[in-house]
C-alpha cells in the first residue's frame, strides 16, 4: 500500500467514525428530548387535574355549606304574587342548590378529559381512584335531591314517605358539621383526594 493509498485509507476511517459518533449522539440526543418532552407533558397533566381536583373538592364542600340569603332568588313577581310563603322559601333554596351543584359539574367536566388522556398514558389506576369521589358526590346529589323534593309543596304525601324511607337507610350528609376534624363525609372525601395527591405528586418533578 502507497503512502497516498494509506493517507486516504486513515482519512475514511476517520470519516466514517465521526459519522457514527454522530449519530450515535443524534439517536441519544433524540432520545433525551423524547424523555423531557414525555416528563413535562406528564407534569403539565399531574399538575392540571390536582388543580381540578382541588376546585372539586371544595365545590362539594360548598354544597354542604350553610346556605346564604343572597343566594335565594325570589320567584318571579308575576309568579310569587299568587304562591304561599312555604313555596317561595322551596323556590329560593331549590334554585340555591342548583346553582352549587352546577359548580360540581362544572369541574366535574373539567376533569373529564385530563381523566381519558391519564388513562391513556398510566392506565385506569387514576380513573380508579376518581371514581371513589364521583361515587361519593352521586350520594350527595341524591340526597340534596331528596330534600329539595321534600320541601317542595308540589310534592304528593306518598312520595315524601318514600323518600323517608329511603333516606332512613342512609347516612345523612346533607350539612357538614364544620368541625375542625370533619364528619365521616368529608373525611371520606378528604382520603380518596389524598389518596389521588400521592399518585400525581411524584410526576411532578420534572
Amino acid at each position: 500500500m502507497t503512502y497516498s493509498e494509506l493517507v486516504t485509507l486513515i482519512k475514511d476511517l476517520i470519516l466514517s467514525g465521526a459519522a457514527t459518533v454522530g449519530a450515535v449522539v443524534a439517536i441519544k440526543g433524540l432520545s433525551t428530548w423524547k424523555r423531557q418532552l414525555r416528563g413535562q407533558s406528564e407534569y403539565e397533566l399531574s399538575r392540571r387535574i390536582l388543580v381540578t381536583l382541588f376546585k372539586y373538592r371544595d365545590v362539594i364542600a360548598g354544597v354542604r355549606h350553610p346556605m346564604w340569603a343572597y343566594e335565594m332568588p325570589s320567584p318571579p313577581e308575576d309568579e310569587s304574587k299568587n304562591t304561599s310563603r312555604e313555596y317561595v322559601s322551596f323556590y329560593g333554596i331549590s334554585k340555591a342548590y342548583q346553582a352549587r351543584l352546577e359548580k360540581v359539574q362544572a369541574e366535574r367536566k373539567n376533569l373529564y378529559a385530563d381523566l381519558l388522556e391519564s388513562e391513556a398514558i398510566w392506565g385506569d389506576e387514576l380513573k380508579n381512584l376518581f371514581q371513589t369521589l364521583f361515587d361519593l358526590e352521586h350520594e350527595l346529589s341524591i340526597r340534596v335531591l331528596n330534600n329539595i323534593k321534600l320541601m317542595n309543596p308540589d310534592t304528593k304525601e306518598a312520595s315524601k314517605e318514600a323518600i323517608r324511607n329511603f333516606d332512613k337507610k342512609r347516612r345523612d350528609i346533607m350539612y357538614d358539621d364544620l368541625s375542625e376534624e370533619g364528619d365521616d363525609y368529608r373525611k371520606d372525601f378528604q382520603r380518596g383526594v389524598e389518596k389521588i395527591e400521592k399518585y400525581l405528586k411524584p410526576k411532578l418533578h420534572y
